[in-house]
């Protein structure tokens, strides 16, 4: 018989450009839905007690389902991540850490600084055995489908946990984000990439090349081999690895050039009659690509290796992005996320 504890999910009320509002909006409509009997599942708002239970008063929500943890203070956009944290150990995202950290919640997750949700988890939560690093994990959109749910996201780590990266590092964030890749896109063997400026397997950083004879000849791996960065958004891979210098400049690349496809689109059709009748014609398609290129589909980037589900959102998420993060991170409770990945690397 499986797990039937409750989850509760720690959510960091406070976080993001649209914090408290759309987060509030998020967990209460999150309340609302059919509860899974075998784990039912709870939510913890952490931020300004009574900032948090003025929005809540104005929304429908489960009031059985959700409780307040106050947390007078809270971390801005701008400020330097370890001087944040020394300066406010009271901050909504440090409290909803500690509340996984002692056992009274599952999982955190945050739209609130990433730089600092990232040393909090490091600091709160132990990394998983034979893991030096952690890796912060994102999706991305591509014109192939993979698994079970036939998912078109592809995902690349780190994108900014670990600025610089071991082979033995790079080897495994392959081993976690395949892990990851079966847990959430139901893909029974994800192929792995290492991001390169070459498909030679000679050519590239020593690193890079050290790294590719690591994956190449691990025995659980599906190693696709090297793909150079016009490459990334075809999908020729499920899963892409690379340091999180690197990961974090491409990752901000593929958000960009989708706004700026839809720049022109929308400048072409002010421009001309004729650019204006086609691009009618392809509305249809441009709505399914915009929608595909929302990080709001996805909500959130999970925190790969260490023992508790952190998943982080966009600072600019909204309603929406909350909720799916809401459910990625009760979907990655759901599957021992952090267990799944240590049986991964540990054989």
């Amino acid at each position: 018989m499986g797990d039937t504890r409750p989850i509760n999910i720690a959510v960091d009320a406070m976080g993001g450009y649209h914090a408290p509002d759309e987060v509030v909006a998020a967990v209460a409509q999150a309340s609302l839905k059919r509860e899974d009997q075998t784990r039912p599942v709870y939510f913890t708002l952490v931020g300004d007690e009574v900032r948090l239970t003025e929005r809540l008063v104005e929304s429908n929500h489960n009031s059985e389902r959700i409780q307040i943890r106050h947390a007078p203070t809270v971390v801005g956009l701008s400020e330097r991540p370890r001087q944040a944290i020394e300066d406010r150990p009271d901050s909504s995202i440090l409290q909803a850490c500690d509340l996984v950290r002692t056992g009274e919640a599952d999982a955190v997750i945050s739209a609130g600084h990433p730089g600092v949700a990232v040393l909090a988890a490091l600091q709160f939560f132990e990394l998983v055995e034979g893991i030096p690093r952690a890796a912060l994990a994102s999706v991305y959109p591509t014109p192939r489908v993979r698994g079970e749910k036939e998912d078109p996201f592809s995902l690349i780590l780190d994108v900014g946990a670990t600025l610089r990266a071991t082979p033995e590092d790079l080897l495994n964030f392959g081993l976690m984000g395949s892990a990851y890749a079966r847990i959430v896109s139901n893909n029974d063997r994800p192929k792995v990439a290492l991001l390169s400026n070459s498909r030679e397997s000679t050519v590239g950083p020593d690193e890079v090349v050290a790294a590719y004879d690591l994956m190449s000849t691990h025995p659980t791996l599906n190693f696709y081999g090297n793909i150079e960065g016009h490459e990334i958004p075809r999908g020729l891979a499920d899963v892409v690895v690379c340091e999180g210098y690197a990961g974090d400049i491409a990752i901000k690349i593929l958000e960009g050039v989708s706004e700026a496809a839809f720049d022109l689109a929308r400048s072409a059709y002010n421009s001309k009659m004729a650019w204006r009748m086609g691009l009618k014609l392809l509305s249809g398609g441009l709505k399914q690509l915009k929608q595909l290129t929302d990080f709001e589909e996805y909500g959130g980037a999970p925190l790969l290796g260490i023992d508790q589900v952190v998943i982080l959102c966009h600072p600019r998420s909204g309603k929406k992005a909350i909720g799916n993060a809401l459910k990625l991170a009760i979907k990655n409770v759901r599957a021992e996320l952090p267990t799944t990945i240590a049986e991964a690397l540990h054989g």
